[in-house]
């Protein structure tokens, strides 16, 4: 059933996939956020089932890869070029770096960060969408990130990584919860959850920098289950 669970993320990416056709931008966030929570709590579901002792039949390392590229790269990726937010032919570069930097055997550190971005390109969507930048401009940001996902710049694993990571957890479910009621309402109440939410991003980014100039990065490996390490792209 844990490995169930984690198959359902590739359902959320496709009912986005099918929002995304038919230029339903907010229902496609909506469910690219649900897989988002899937991808977030299925590392704690398999812990406590141990499923490695239970359906050790079941490569679980090899079933989240796919699901996480499927829904954290291909869904928004392609979302955003079917909106006409890239310059032509640009979708091809994050999805082939995302594709590098997922199959990398040092993507997870033993200090646990993630080295390099971890290709969270639904969330990069979310803010082009609601900031509405040029397409020009929407471009040279993926392509800088899409450059980042292959540097060995350390990025914080917030429900992992030790320092401040009791802050890091809060902040990134305060950050979960003021999108989706940002998502669910088109109050200006609801605009202003959105606009706050912009400071976690910032504040990722800044503390990922930080503590990757305080601490020397040291010896790198991938963990034997991406799941029992809750997050993403992971």
């Amino acid at each position: 059933m844990v490995h169930f669970f984690t198959a359902s993320g590739v359902l959320a990416g496709v009912l986005a996939l099918d929002a995304a056709w038919a230029h339903h931008q907010q229902a496609a966030f909506l469910w690219m956020m649900i897989a988002v929570f899937i991808d977030s709590v299925d590392g704690t579901f398999a812990r406590r089932c141990q499923v490695e002792r239970y359906a050790p039949h079941i490569d679980g390392r090899r079933l989240d890869d796919m699901v996480d590229y499927f829904t954290w790269v291909i869904v928004p990726i392609f979302s955003m070029s079917l909106w006409g937010w890239l310059p032509p032919l640009l979708w091809a570069i994050p999805l082939m770096c995302s594709a590098l930097g997922m199959a990398h055997t040092q993507a997870k550190t033993d200090d646990n960060y993630f080295l390099g971005f971890p290709s969270l390109w639904n969330i990069v969507a979310l803010y082009l969408w609601r900031w509405q930048l040029p397409p020009g401009l929407n471009g040279a940001i993926v392509m800088l990130l899409s450059l980042t996902v292959l540097l060995p710049i350390r990025f914080i694993y917030p429900t992992k990584t030790p320092h401040w990571r009791l802050f890091n957890m809060f902040m990134m479910s305060l950050w979960g919860i003021l999108v989706v009621i940002s998502l669910g309402s088109t109050a200006q109440w609801a605009e202003r959850c959105f606009w706050w939410s912009n400071l976690f991003p910032l504040y990722y980014l800044a503390m990922s920098f930080w503590l990757h100039c305080q601490d020397k990065p040291g010896n790198t490996r991938r963990s034997q289950d991406p799941r029992e390490e809750p997050e993403h792209e992971r």
